[in-house]
């Protein structure tokens, strides 16, 4: 029986078979057949015969790619220049959406109505009855992108693609704790021993994310220099081993970005109580050991935390955005609060969080009036 969409069977005589098309002639397909005594074998075979294919043999006529072919041959080129979770992300996006609705599409023969075409049907029922949200498919669009850049780079016979449209993406409304609730949760956490009041207690006042949390040492925090460094984080990603039995696995990698790593100072209070905690510089603060918990357990542990407390049922980056608003709040300049959230550059703060109210516009534009009195005013 054939693993669906993956050309692999398993024969009669027990042994399995993979095949691919190696090249076009006269229209014809011509396959590679390759053998392994299992399914991962079989694919762990097929997987690296298609990148040597690809990449050094040249048996593929430039006239004749789909792009399922050259998604293929992107990922094998990007592979080693990025993070190993992202690119499981671009694996993922290409097997679930690129490969089964458009792959088939010779890619010298798509172009931008057919571009504009799959971004629609994606935002309509994503390709499988249910609508895409517009970040998701905006991502996707980005890797076809990619995809036609490096095909165009290598020589790939291209109609050109102009004139696309990008998904609008409606801003999403900043989630944040109100101020009752808020110190509700100072208060509660300050009380309290637990590794789960401790965890939320740190990302209410760094507003660090909770992979970071989940991946911070003991000796990450210098209790001299009153500073935590986020220097890791643990991630849940896919596991693309051939050879695995897993679908997914933890890994522990660098923070999200260059920015990421960074060094956080810590008011005078959150060292305090960080210290009546502290324990080996090689263990876990969450766990306490030298394994980490991953996002996801963390996760509904915070989850119960604001069960137990008749909190909204926010989610976990609600506490980032609460830490943000706090700092907004207490007068941080933008370029200060960039770096301590760890943002890539200074403009996504400003688009997420620097929003002045009415009345700080109101007083703004009253400064034009020589008279300084405001309308209404005797």
């Amino acid at each position: 029986m054939a693993r669906k969409g993956e050309n692999i069977f398993k024969r009669k005589d027990g042994r399995w078979e993979a095949r691919y098309i190696r090249f076009y002639e006269n229209g014809k397909a011509h396959y590679r057949f390759l053998y392994g005594h299992t399914y991962y074998e079989a694919k762990s075979k097929k997987r690296t015969e298609q990148s040597l294919d690809f990449l050094g043999r040249g048996s593929v006529p430039l006239q004749h790619v789909t792009i399922d072919e050259l998604a293929k041959l992107w990922l094998a080129d990007v592979r080693a220049s990025v993070k190993e979770s992202t690119y499981t992300r671009y694996f993922r996006m290409v097997d679930k959406y690129i490969t089964p609705l458009i792959g088939h599409y010779d890619i010298s023969k798509f172009d931008s109505v057919m571009l504009n075409q799959f971004t629609d049907s994606l935002l309509r029922d994503g390709g499988r009855g249910r609508p895409l949200s517009s970040k998701t498919v905006a991502d996707i669009i980005y890797l076809i992108k990619q995809i036609i850049k490096f095909a165009r780079y290598n020589g790939y016979s291209l109609r050109e693609i102009e004139y696309t449209r990008n998904p609008q993406r409606s801003g999403k409304k900043v989630e944040v704790f109100s101020s009752t609730e808020r110190r509700l949760v100072e208060i509660v956490t300050l009380q309290s021993w637990d590794k789960t009041s401790l965890g939320i207690f740190i990302a209410l006042f760094t507003g660090i994310r909770i992979g970071e949390l989940c991946g911070l040492k003991w000796g990450d925090i210098d209790f001299n220099e009153g500073v935590i460094s986020i220097n890791r984080t643990i991630e849940r990603i896919s596991d693309l081993d051939d050879m695995s039995r897993k679908r997914t696995k933890v890994v522990i990698a660098e923070p999200k970005t260059s920015k990421s790593q960074r060094i956080i100072p810590l008011p005078s209070f959150v060292m305090e109580h960080l210290y009546k905690f502290r324990g080996p510089a090689e263990s876990y603060i969450i766990t306490g050991r030298s394994i980490p918990t991953e996002p996801h357990c963390f996760y509904m542990r915070y989850k119960n935390f604001l069960q137990k407390y008749e909190l909204g049922n926010y989610t976990f980056h609600a506490l980032r955005h609460t830490f943000a608003t706090m700092c907004i709040e207490a007068g941080f300049d933008t370029k200060s609060l960039s770096e301590i959230l760890g943002h890539s550059n200074v403009s996504t703060t400003m688009g997420i969080y620097v929003h002045p109210t009415l009345e700080q516009k109101r007083e703004h534009m009253e400064k034009l009036n020589p008279r300084q009195k405001r309308w209404g005013e005797n």
